[in-house]
């Protein structure tokens, strides 16, 4: 909340007319505080946008040369770190701006584009990090999940720092999106998977009718990838080995199988929200909870997946590889997986600026 000086002749008095008379100003007798209100979407932005400012922090610190949390002194100064940091801060920075577009009025005049797109971006790398942090620090370590071969010289409260902010990043982010829907596209949380739904032009979806062929083949394929992802990932979640060399002879860290676990889970939950959607079954439920489990797996088999494989694949890599060909092939199809069933999603519903108006929508 914020406080502002306001003259007592805006106050009545205690008989309820004013205290001076109307067009002349009090000389003297102490002022009162108006209370001025933050509506609770700005303010789920504000926090939201606060608690990236740590990581933009550490970040700023390193591109200027500090070596602020860092072991290995240097490290943050060589040409492959000074770009990674360079990216991830720009990606912050692009956060910070979605949070506030989507609490504000004219973040609702941007293209729909403009906002789905980065937000299922940011989901998809911050939703696998949310559900597999709080595994890695319970099981008593303090590295980084989100790569899985993470870097040892940083201190152990930089990854407290970065990871506790980015599982606050995601539920404002997720607050906020929320928010932006309801205002947006309200609807939509009151749409059933049974329901017919009839656009603005009357051209008319029947949720009731089976999915064309080609969409059936499409999804067929998605299950195979998928559950191959997934089987894989719980495999080294439970210890089974990556072929990757700098895990000799130790293994995977009880990070790295935490990332397996939530990577496998969200990768299922996405695979069964786009398979409702598309068979659109059972019909009486809500289309918000498929939809939103194919939101976070396809965006975290896409996003997350992609940022491992960029880890692998980059030009001078900090990070070992040596025998990741078993281990990059297998990204690789995860990430095939989250891009088929992100485009089997988007032909499965209609857009959101044809979706229908509350009075519009036949059961």
């Amino acid at each position: 909340m914020i406080f502002s000086p306001v003259d007592a002749d805006e106050f009545p008095s205690r008989g309820g007319r004013p205290s001076i008379a109307r067009g002349k100003r009090s000389t003297a007798g102490p002022t009162r505080l108006e209370c001025v209100k933050i509506p609770t979407s700005h303010a789920v932005g504000y926090v939201t946008v606060a608690a990236m400012v740590p990581y933009l922090s550490i970040k700023t610190a390193w591109l200027l040369g500090s070596d602020i949390g860092v072991v290995d002194r240097g490290l943050m100064r060589t040409a492959p770190f000074v770009v990674g940091n360079l990216i991830t801060a720009a990606m912050e920075i692009a956060g910070a701006a979605l949070a506030l577009a989507l609490v504000h009025q004219w973040g609702r005049r941007l293209p729909v584009w403009l906002v789905l797109f980065p937000l299922w971006v940011a989901t998809g790398l911050l939703a696998p990090v949310m559900l597999a942090a709080p595994l890695g620090f319970l099981a008593g370590t303090t590295a980084a999940p989100a790569a899985d071969t993470p870097v040892d010289g940083l201190e152990g409260w930089v990854y407290g720092v970065v990871y506790a902010g980015f599982i606050l990043q995601g539920i404002g982010l997720g607050a906020a999106f929320v928010l932006h829907v309801r205002a947006r596209w309200g609807h939509i949380f009151r749409s059933q998977i049974g329901a017919r739904i009839a656009t603005d032009d009357d051209a008319h979806l029947d949720a009731t009718a089976l999915p064309g062929s080609s969409r059936v083949r499409a999804t067929a394929v998605l299950v195979a990838l998928v559950l191959m992802v997934v089987a894989v990932r719980l495999l080294w979640a439970f210890g089974g080995p990556t072929g990757l060399a700098s895990e000799e002879p130790n293994g995977r860290s009880a990070a790295q199988r935490a990332l397996d676990a939530s990577t496998a889970s969200l990768a299922l939950a996405g695979l069964i929200g786009v398979v409702i959607l598309v068979a659109r079954r059972p019909e009486a439920i809500r289309a918000w909870l498929p939809l939103t489990a194919a939101w976070l797996g396809t965006g975290a088999m896409s996003c997350s997946g992609g940022y491992q494989l960029t880890l692998l694949l980059a030009p001078n890599t900090p990070f070992d590889t040596t025998g990741a060909g078993g281990f990059g092939l297998l990204i690789a199809t995860q990430v095939i997986a989250g891009l088929l069933g992100a485009s089997i999603l988007r032909e499965t519903l209609p857009s959101p600026s044809q979706m229908p108006r509350p009075s519009v929508l036949v059961h």
